[in-house]
């Protein structure tokens, strides 16, 4: 299992949850230009190259929301039938706004169009919801955390947020964990704008996270 961190802003220079972690590999992939929000073709194949040894298993931290098309890098690399279950405070469904190019906000979208392996995404954090105890056991899961979805109290992301406690998700997570194989995770929200600012609680909750998601898998 690889448990990676993918360094997109200056954002977990302020954090030290992942320091003195020996099972936490990180991935500086700050020089890589064409990141922020959209990914262009160019920066698309230097992060898959970057990440082209380790597979979709395991935690993955990947920076502010304004990158949560890394989900859709690691996807990629899932070579069964499975579900996908979202926490966010925005759907990420919408269309490009030009071309094909991949975004923070279409990702999703982009992912049920191109990944066959993907059968049913859950949305938690807006809109209405299915309860997770009725999302069904026989495909495993792949949960994709974006922090945005979570209340003040608990996140400081780039995204307008949710009111959705740290606690509540933690249990939702108990609940997904229960006789379902987690194929891996990936969390973002983090505040590349105001990294310094945010550091203290998000350091926190990715701490927290980190702990329950360690001691489960």
């Amino acid at each position: 299992m690889n448990n990676i961190l993918m360094k997109m802003t200056d954002a977990y220079e302020h954090q030290s949850f992942y320091n003195n972690r020996k099972n936490i590999k990180i991935i500086d992939c700050r020089d890589v230009e064409g990141t922020r929000c959209y990914l262009d073709d160019m920066a698309k194949s230097k992060l898959l190259s970057r990440i082209s040894g380790f597979s979709a298993e395991g935690i993955h931290f990947i920076d502010s929301g304004n990158y949560h098309y890394l989900s859709l890098l690691w996807l990629m690399k899932v070579q069964e039938d499975f579900n996908l279950v979202l926490f966010d405070h925005h759907p990420d469904n919408q269309p490009p706004s030009f071309g094909m190019i991949t975004s923070c906000g279409g990702w999703v979208l982009e992912a049920t169009e191109v990944l066959p392996h993907l059968k049913n995404v859950y949305t938690y954090g807006v809109g209405e919801e299915v309860p997770v105890s009725e999302i069904p056991i026989d495909l495993p899961l792949y949960i994709s955390i974006d922090k945005d979805a979570l209340s003040l109290e608990a996140a400081i992301t780039d995204w307008d947020q949710g009111d959705m406690s740290l606690d509540m998700m933690l249990e939702m997570l108990e609940s997904l964990f229960e006789g379902r194989r987690i194929i891996g995770v990936d969390i973002c929200g983090d505040s590349g704008e105001n990294a310094e600012n945010g550091a203290k609680i998000n350091n926190q909750t990715n701490a927290r996270l980190f702990d329950f998601l360690s001691e489960n898998f």
